[in-house]
């Protein structure tokens, strides 16, 4: 979870928007949601599911640009 969203109004009693990440089978970051979730059926995880691998970030290969005419 990043955050608790802030609203002009405050939601039903127990109800919250949550900003999250979704998670990809490698355990990075693949997409970011909005969540509108019951607080008493969230369960907070201490530890990964599953297996993580490390990911390598490759570095992208930088070319001279011309700009203009």
């Amino acid at each position: 979870m990043i955050r608790l969203c802030d609203l002009p109004s405050p939601p039903p009693y127990g109800w919250e928007w949550i900003d999250i990440y979704q998670l990809g089978p490698d355990g990075s970051a693949v997409a970011r949601r909005e969540l509108f979730v019951m607080l008493s059926g969230v369960r907070l995880l201490t530890e990964p599911q599953g297996p993580t691998l490390t990911r390598r970030r490759t570095p992208i290969r930088r070319t001279p640009v011309r700009v203009g005419g």
